[in-house]
């Protein structure tokens, strides 16, 4: 029973492996050998990208609606089908083929990813625990990278596709097993206690305290808007922009150093803020970020790129960790699929630009992401200030 309980926030980990490291992320390190292969030029990348955002976005809007329950059934099912999509995407390389397969393919991400990340907190015995499941991002983009590094040489990009989804297929069960319920009750709004001595207040007035949560709510929703267009432009395009310095396949390790850093932030922020409060350990979060994005732009050596990914690693599972929490403080029901639709919608805006517009110029995306970087953090610590939940 102790073993089983145990093994709860690394099942956790694994399942946020297969929906991010690699059901999502594995595209990244995989793309450079794909377009030298195929012989596409940026804008193929970008759009089918921008397609795995959009499906990412209805996985986690049709939660965040109520239109689905996040149940066993559901997150069993969205393991299944993000095991496959991987597979998948080597059958061919028609470009209506692989948009589609990503777009179902972010679907069940989203899915994925809102099942775990709404039952971390009533599912963590020990604060370290939801730290450990959220590492679970940084684990999956490991290996990824570390796939692609080892086998980049001697494999092709249709085969390191299907060692993704091998790895993700025993990934997805062992985290089968995560304690999700069989139906999931639709929360009510949440609502404090009240504590009003008058029962005459009509239902439907709005109490301070919910106007105020509203609007936190709101403030918070579109910083994290801004934070999910801007760090994307990074994880799509670091190996891209790596390509020319390492070469194709050695290019991975930039993604290799942003797993490792992944990996350990969760539990590097969550001792931070318990040590300095959720404003200061936010703050340095994004102040890092941006630093890394600006870093990126200067990437014309070895040392500065694998110090842009490392920052990169190290701060977006922390900031992605930190707004979820706050939303979940507020009390807001299915807060996280709520947030994170809005990242999503901030993911695809951001690589549907850089197709547009930039997709000759990545130098001049990842300013453009450094500025969406810095806009969100404002926004973001308006929005935890006007919550007032700071400790």
């Amino acid at each position: 029973m102790n073993t089983s309980a145990g093994l709860t926030p690394i099942r956790g980990a694994l399942g946020l492996s297969v929906a991010m490291g690699m059901g999502r992320f594995f595209y990244t390190p995989a793309l450079p050998l794909m377009v030298a292969a195929l012989h596409w030029g940026s804008a193929p990348g970008a759009w089918i990208a921008t397609l795995n955002y959009v499906g990412y976005f209805i996985g986690t809007l049709v939660i965040a609606r109520g239109w689905v329950e996040p149940n066993r059934f559901v997150y069993r099912l969205s393991l299944i089908v993000s095991t496959l999509g991987l597979a998948a995407v080597a059958l061919t390389p028609d470009l209506l083929w692989q948009g589609c397969i990503r777009t179902i393919a972010g679907i069940a991400s989203g899915l994925i990813f809102v099942c775990v990340t709404q039952r971390i907190p009533a599912n963590s015995t020990k604060p370290r625990d939801g730290g450990i499941s959220y590492g679970g991002v940084g684990f999956g983009i490991l290996v990824s990278g570390t796939i692609v590094l080892i086998a980049g040489s001697v494999a092709d990009w249709r085969q390191l596709w299907l060692i993704c989804a091998a790895v993700s297929a025993v990934f997805s069960v062992i985290a089968w097993t995560w304690p999700i319920p069989t139906r999931v009750p639709v929360a009510p709004s949440a609502q404090p206690q009240s504590t009003d001595p008058n029962p005459d207040t009509p239902a439907e007035a709005v109490s301070p305290f919910d106007a105020n949560r509203r609007r936190a709510m709101a403030i918070l929703s579109t910083g994290y808007f801004f934070q999910g267009g801007g760090y994307i432009i990074i994880g799509t395009y670091l190996v891209v922009l790596a390509g020319p310095v390492f070469g194709a396949t050695a290019a991975a390790s930039t993604w290799l150093i942003a797993g490792i850093a992944t990996a350990v932030s969760p539990l590097t922020w969550s001792a931070v803020v318990s040590r300095i409060g959720t404003v200061k350990a936010l703050t340095a979060c994004y102040c890092l970020q941006v630093v890394g994005a600006l870093l990126a732009v200067f990437g014309s050596t070895p040392i500065v790129l694998i110090f842009a990914a490392a920052l990169f690693g190290f701060t977006f599972i922390g900031a992605v960790m930190m707004t979820i929490g706050v939303g979940t403080q507020m009390g807001v029901a299915n807060a996280s699929a709520k947030l994170t639709s809005w990242y999503s919608i901030g993911q695809i805006v951001g690589p549907a630009i850089v197709a547009a517009v930039l997709s000759e110029h990545i130098a001049a995306a990842f300013i453009a992401s450094a500025i969406a970087l810095a806009v969100a953090m404002a926004l973001t610590l308006i929005g935890v200030l006007t919550a007032n939940i700071d400790r």
